[in-house]
């Protein structure tokens, strides 16, 4: 599961880390809390004539399907599950040739029984940075006239699957982490989307996993019944006992 998270690097940034060619003029601040449906930065390496090479791109998080006829017509889930992606119509053809790294500082979990206790998941070296699995699609808004700039809508969505290492003793899901020697086979369109892939990635994230640091901090990050929403700094400092 990953509802809330934290990316602190700027454009500038993430360019030579990921070996970033195009950047969009959209570009999303730097977040200490990073909730669905808001803005978010992907790395997605595009096969369309003109715009081949990896891109920095601003998308909403939260998969739209093209076949949607709106956005309020049924889920937009933030989150997709492995074991699903390969087959399920709402995931399989961005599986098959859509799929992008989301760049992370870390993120937020509440352990999902006894103390509740939260905590801010990261990499244990400071500049390092985490890179979700992810998924994208282009949805064209039928509403929108066609000489509309808004009409097309890029979205997004963060693969979990079950918890690894230190997770299994707070929660069921966790995201799928890309260690940097899966990124060319994830980001390449002309890699067919099946499951060895996901084996493979799956494979390789136990290593990331084993590096991440579980950083007990108090509630603040999480979503208010007034919809009022805490972003800075404070949300990462480690709880006081």
């Amino acid at each position: 599961m990953c509802g809330r998270y934290v990316l602190t690097r700027v454009a500038d940034d993430l360019v030579p880390l990921f070996g970033i060619e195009h950047v969009t003029e959209q570009r999303p601040r730097p977040s200490f809390n990073i909730a669905p449906s808001e803005q978010i930065a992907i790395v997605l390496e595009s096969a369309k004539e003109g715009k081949e090479g990896r891109r920095l791109e601003s998308a909403r998080w939260g998969l739209v399907p093209p076949f949607k006829k709106s956005l309020k017509d049924g889920p937009t889930p933030i989150n997709a599950r492995v074991e699903t992606v390969p087959t399920s119509g709402m995931y399989r053809g961005a599986f098959a040739k859509r799929r992008a790294i989301i760049p992370a500082s870390g993120f937020y979990e509440r352990r999902k029984t006894g103390d509740r206790q939260s905590f801010y998941i990261c990499p244990s070296r400071k500049e390092e940075l985490l890179a979700f699995a992810g998924l994208y699609e282009w949805w064209r808004d039928p509403a929108k006239a066609d000489d509309d700039p808004s009409r097309w809508v890029l979205s997004a969505t963060i693969l979990t699957h079950p918890p690894q290492g230190e997770m299994l003793n707070v929660h069921d899901r966790e995201p799928l982490y890309l260690s940097e020697r899966v990124w060319a086979d994830w980001l390449d369109p002309h890699t067919a989307g099946r499951r060895e892939l996901l084996d493979y990635a799956q494979e390789a994230s136990a290593d990331v996993a084993s590096r991440l640091a579980f950083r007990p901090i108090g509630p603040a990050w999480l979503p208010t019944t007034r919809g009022s929403k805490v972003d800075d700094s404070s949300l990462i400092k480690p709880q006081v006992a």
